[in-house]
């Protein structure tokens, strides 16, 4: 294997933002909600753009609900319904291929799991953080030891994953600038930017490639 592609997963193989959809459906119910909501896309959107550090980004909005297990479980099965059209088949296709596919999130694996499994990734193949629970079986924060939980996270994942795959280049695919971060910070060989669910003007003025569609991202792939 000398070529691996690694996705990112919210804004990219999903067509939401996983945390952001979970603190959303927690907060509908509650007096103020919509006005919650708002302040919530504005964090996202702050730290996708690298105006907010990333681990402060999760704080806030964790905070802003707290999260059941037993919502998190219920909101993960909604997620894998949440797939951007079209990746399926292009992740299929790259395997097909016999290059190495591989997802880095800054999400959490409690809300991606479903999703991920049904885009054909298997466990080795995923990295994302994870949550902390209090004894009510509440979101009391997240595993700060996680390198994915801060700015800068994924290049140290995506440089493990290059190692661990023996592959001579590494392909990073997103929307954020934390994954930009992993090309810039020399973990990633190339990195393709992805607008075809939110397109973030700092990734698109800084990234090497950017495609605005699945297709056009196959393309760039070479598939």
């Amino acid at each position: 294997m000398t070529r691996i592609i690694i996705f990112d997963v919210d804004s990219t193989l999903l067509a939401v933002e996983s945390l952001d959809f979970a603190v959303e459906q927690s907060l509908s119910s509650k007096p103020g909600g919509k006005a919650q909501a708002a302040q919530l896309a504005e964090i996202t959107s702050r730290g996708m753009a690298g105006a907010l550090d990333f681990r402060q980004s999760l704080e806030q909005r964790i905070a802003m609900a707290p999260l059941s297990q037993q919502e998190i479980m219920m909101i993960s099965v909604q997620l894998a319904e949440m797939l951007t059209p079209g990746m399926f088949e292009l992740s299929r296709a790259l395997r097909d291929k016999g290059h190495g596919v591989f997802a880095v999130s800054g999400g959490f694996i409690e809300l991606l799991g479903p999703a991920l499994s049904t885009l054909g990734f298997m466990p080795g193949d995923v990295r994302c953080n994870r949550f902390e629970y209090d004894e009510a079986g509440l979101v009391s924060g997240f595993d700060r030891e996680n390198p994915l939980s801060r700015s800068g996270g994924k290049a140290v994942a995506v440089r493990a994953l290059k190692t661990l795959a023996n592959a001579s280049t590494a392909v990073m695919v997103g929307d954020g600038m934390t994954d930009y971060e992993a090309f810039a910070e020399g973990a990633a060989d190339a990195f393709i930017g992805f607008g075809g669910v939110v397109r973030r003007e700092p990734v698109a003025a800084r990234a090497p490639a950017f495609a605005n569609s699945v297709d056009e991202l196959a393309g760039l792939l070479g598939v």
